[in-house]
């Protein structure tokens, strides 16, 4: 109680994603549920035009990520020609955008829903929905289906990574809590589920129960934590 005291003293509005996003309402600008500011204190939303902002529903902003509604470079014009020309646009985010680490977001940019948006990528134009898109400009790497398809394919492949890598950092095996991102691969029993898994289950507001649906047709592809581990080459470690 003391720490979240001291915090929200210290970063006020930036103190948590809660109160970023309370502040930012009332502000102007438009913000669906269950979207989050995973990194508050270092994020920027263009609130000199807040009316101009409309983020979705369940988007995940992350560190360093700038939303801007304008621009000042009219200054150097004004300095040459006299003249004030104003520049400010909108900015529309869909629901369901993962906007990753230090990204910009340019006036006049409209995003739409189920979108990836890798980290340090610049987006200077209108995105479609259902894609990934990466760079400075942004450009679409692949459609979210495609996305959806890598990221089954390497599942294995990054989870036998985790283990191995952690045995060989920590020389013991690591408890199964630490494959909180990957316990689809031995797990299929929602019941049975630790805090831990049951808390991921939880995450993105809009997916819990088409998530708790998915998960009880799972086939999961090991027998339990056990065998994964014996797959891994792990079980006598």
């Amino acid at each position: 109680m003391i720490k979240r005291i001291i915090k929200a003293i210290i970063y006020r509005e930036r103190a948590s994603s809660k109160s970023y996003v309370k502040w930012l309402k009332n502000k102007g600008v438009r913000i669906g549920k269950g979207t989050v500011f995973i990194g508050p204190k270092e994020t920027l939303v263009d609130v000199t035009r807040p009316w101009l902002v409309t983020i979705g529903e369940d988007c995940q902003i992350t560190p360093g990520v700038v939303i801007l509604t304008h621009d000042y470079g009219w200054a150097v014009i004004k300095r040459v020609y006299g003249e004030v020309l104003g520049s400010a646009q909108k900015v529309v985010i869909g629901d369901n955008v993962y906007i990753g680490m230090n990204s910009t977001i340019l006036p006049g940019v409209t995003i739409g829903s189920n979108v990836v948006i890798g980290a340090n990528t610049v987006v200077t134009k209108d995105i479609p929905d259902n894609v990934v898109v990466v760079g400075n400009p942004a450009r679409i790497v692949r459609t979210l289906d495609e996305y959806y398809q890598k990221r089954k394919n390497v599942q294995i492949e990054e989870a036998v990574q985790m283990v191995k890598m952690y045995y060989d950092r920590y020389n013991k095996v690591p408890d199964k809590t630490i494959m909180r991102e990957y316990f689809w691969l031995f797990e299929d029993n929602y019941d049975e589920l630790n805090p831990e898994f049951k808390n991921v289950m939880q995450l993105v507001d809009g997916s819990v129960e088409k998530s708790r649906r998915q998960f009880g047709e799972n086939q999961k592809k090991f027998k339990n934590y056990e065998d994964f581990l014996r797959y891994c080459k792990m079980d006598k470690e």
